[in-house]
């Protein structure tokens, strides 16, 4: 693949530069740095991508000399996030993250995953519904992120995933299962997987009843096709005992199950540790009792970066790390 050309554009001189100087680490092309919209407007040059913040986007319209192959725009506002409109105020690599030409450099380069390697798949379920299931399990799509390149599956009937992440898709999950089940030749994996905070995702369903309509064969065939997609890691979030979910957990790596403090809540937690061993289910099961709710977390203002960069991100990745430290030690 040919080096990017790459022009960065923002007044904020000290912003710009460290951005641009994490780019040239990354070695993720040619990195062209304009302070202000004049001199972008003067150049010649021609570039691949352009990362413009708005007071250089109508000048960017109109250059006499020079193209530019995809402009991205750095916004200030969360409210104005788009595929092409990324939220200015994160870390860098969140916003390289959204990038779909260093998206593909980086696919197309030398990978940490062999060919053959299986998946690590890792499942959440709360027999609770635990209020903080979701933003559990994204906490944990950041926390394999060490591990490569992650996915995350939210099969919850009603998500409100869109509305945390502030993005509504053009194709959701309910999309991508039609297009299997019609056995559409093919199917691009990549129209319907977007990325927040550095792990991929499907937008999940939309209608509630919709996931109680597909059977356990067009299931089978979307974790075979995600399995085959080069992640290294896939998170799923069961939201509902899902058609066949029993052959699914068996199949997984490592479940977690949510729960809370409280007499109620641990019985309807060994309800399912009990239905788990009835079943006969051979499953590395591990029970978590959240030291935390979604009310606490906040202060009333439920921002998603917040929870999975604050104290819940935290405890996912000592419960991760924990895991990992424990299998050193059991294997040696």
């Amino acid at each position: 693949m040919k080096n990017l050309e790459v022009a960065l554009c923002d007044s904020d001189e000290d912003y710009i530069l460290k951005f641009a100087s994490y780019l040239m680490d990354q070695t993720l092309g040619s990195i062209h740095v304009f302070t202000s919209p004049e001199s972008f407007f003067s150049d010649e040059g021609c570039y691949d991508i352009a990362i413009l913040s708005q007071d250089f986007k109508e000048v960017s319209d109109f250059r006499p000399k020079g193209t530019v192959g995809h402009k991205y725009f750095l916004s200030e506002n969360q409210d104005d996030i788009s595929d092409d409109n990324i939220y200015k105020y994160q870390a860098v690599n969140y916003i390289l993250d959204n990038i779909s030409e260093f998206k593909l450099k980086k696919n197309l380069g030398v990978s940490t995953k062999k060919s053959n390697t299986k998946s690590k798949t890792i499942g959440v379920y709360s027999p609770i519904c635990h209020e903080l299931q979701l933003p559990f399990s994204m906490a944990l799509g950041q926390g394999y992120r060490t591990s490569g390149r992650v996915l995350f599956l939210d099969l919850e009937e009603i998500s409100i995933m869109p509305d945390l992440v502030g993005v509504n898709c053009e194709k959701n999950l309910m999309d991508l299962l039609y297009e299997i089940d019609t056995n559409t030749k093919n199917l691009d994996l990549s129209a319907y997987v977007k990325n927040f905070m550095g792990f991929d995702y499907i937008e999940p369903f939309l209608n509630p009843n919709e996931i109680s309509e597909i059977n356990m064969d067009t299931w089978s065939k979307l974790f075979e096709l995600l399995g085959e997609a080069g992640y290294d890691v896939i998170v799923i979030l069961f939201g509902r005992t899902i058609n066949g979910f029993c052959n699914y957990m068996e199949n997984l790596d490592k479940l977690y199950v949510l729960g809370k403090a409280g007499d109620y809540f641990k019985k309807t937690q060994d309800a399912f540790n009990k239905y788990v061993e009835r079943s006969g289910l051979k499953i590395e099961l591990e029970n978590v009792v959240l030291p935390m709710t979604a009310g606490n977390l906040s202060d009333n203002a439920y921002q998603i970066e917040e929870l999975l960069q604050g104290n819940l991100g935290t405890f996912v990745k000592k419960l991760i790390n924990d895991n990992r430290q424990s299998a050193k030690e059991l294997y040696g």
